[in-house]
């Protein structure tokens, strides 16, 4: 890292949802249009050995944000799931972890969250948030507590324990079919019957059906929701506007701070399934929704780099590109991959330690400090990042380990 004094930098981090190693053209991809997250990646460093923490959601972006391994604040699980699978969930990152924008918030940053949150939300209530965003550092959040899935695309197949509701839907139909046969015998006086029994045995299908819908038939309603704060905005949560309101939440904030500094933390719902894409980007790519959805947003990122110049602060800005895990390889509909794309590692998310689950794009820029054009090829982990960022800002992170890239080494990290 160049010696040259920086002044409270703004920070800009910005981390994609799901996305492979292999789906940006400036890491090996010739099929799929990101003209901008290429440029940047020319206007910085390219980190080619970055490792997340976990190859699911949930546990790599707290380490993310804690540079703690997930299991020392909870966040990981030798059960499924393995992420948190609904918003109103009880449990969440503690609230006594440090994160990155606690730090900077006690420095004097003004800090925001806009996107997905995916870290819980709850202890006692459904409405005590004591996991909410705010209470780890944010002082602004837009989005969703939670993650994307299939639900929250009215038209999509549903995604969450399909097989269990499938073997509920066959229960509740056979508990109709006993009730009709028990009213035919009556009717037609196959059979004698009380009217009380039958009563009875629909009342207790009714409960029953009652019992498992009402928590697996509002999934959409329950769980796909925007929040400002701690407002709900949208219930459930409209995907066809869902880009241009995340868009719109980051440029905004950006010019709202300009005076900085200020630290923005851009949680992108892309590249997620259900890989909802504007009419503007649907048909455009080479490799359906998924590569669409890819190509979107390279140009959110596009638009939201755009924000810094216009406001004049791209040379004091700190800006870091990622994905917190790779591509879902497994996510299919019908024959139509839905995934990305991890180059030559195999596996994907969720697939324990196999490296196509846990390799991730890194790009830094940081103009005057990061040599424009270079590579990084040493290995490099997402527990790493924030707290070398905010070493170089002069704002120490507390350390677990052992600090292998010493000034000393040889193959000290540093640009």
């Amino acid at each position: 890292m160049c010696d040259a004094a920086v002044s409270r930098p703004n920070v800009l981090l910005i981390m994609a949802d799901d996305l492979g190693y292999g789906d940006l053209g400036c890491f090996g991809n010739d099929t799929l249009k990101t003209p901008n997250i290429d440029q940047l990646a020319r206007e910085g460093v390219k980190l080619t050995q970055q490792i997340a923490a976990a190859s699911l959601c949930t546990p790599s972006r707290a380490a993310f944000l804690t540079g703690r391994y997930p299991i020392r604040s909870g966040m990981v699980s030798r059960h499924d799931p393995r992420v948190f699978a609904r918003t109103g969930a009880s449990g969440g990152l503690p609230v006594n972890e440090t994160t990155f924008a606690k730090l900077l918030q006690q420095q004097g940053y003004t800090t925001g969250l806009i996107g997905k949150w995916h870290q819980g939300m709850n202890c006692e209530s459904h409405n005590d948030h004591c996991h909410h965003p705010l209470n780890h550092g944010f002082d602004y959040f837009y989005g969703t507590p939670f993650t994307l899935v299939n639900e929250c695309q009215a038209n999509k197949d549903p995604e969450m324990n399909v097989q269990l509701q499938a073997t509920y839907w066959f229960y509740t139909q056979m508990a109709a079919l006993l009730v009709f046969s028990l009213v035919l015998g009556r009717t037609t006086g196959l059979f004698y019957v009380k009217w009380k029994i039958i009563a009875f045995t629909a009342s207790c299908g009714i409960l029953f059906f009652i019992s498992w819908f009402a928590n697996y038939g509002f999934v959409r309603y329950w769980n796909c929701i925007m929040l400002r704060d701690h407002i709900i905005t949208q219930q459930p949560i409209k995907l066809e506007n869902a880009a241009s309101r995340i868009l719109k939440e980051s440029t905004s904030f950006i010019k709202r701070n300009k005076q900085g500094p200020f630290l923005l933390f851009v949680s992108l719902l892309h590249v997620h399934t259900p890989c909802f894409t504007t009419k503007t980007f649907h048909g455009k790519s080479r490799h359906g929704l998924y590569g669409d959805n890819v190509e979107e947003m390279d140009w959110m990122v596009g638009e939201i780099l755009a924000a810094v110049d216009k406001e004049g602060l791209r040379n004091n800005t700190f800006t870091y590109f990622t994905s917190d895990h790779g591509g879902f390889l497994e996510a299919r509909e019908g024959i139509t991959q839905l995934g990305g794309w991890n180059g030559i590692y195999k596996g994907g998310k969720g697939m324990g330690g196999w490296e196509g689950g846990i390799r991730v794009p890194g790009i830094v820029r940081w103009p005057g400090i990061v040599p424009a054009g270079s590579v990084i090829d040493e290995p490099i982990s997402l527990l790493d990042i924030s707290p070398q960022w905010l070493t170089w800002l002069g704002h120490p992170f507390h350390k677990t380990g052992t600090e292998y890239w010493s000034e000393s080494s040889s193959r000290r990290f540093g640009f």
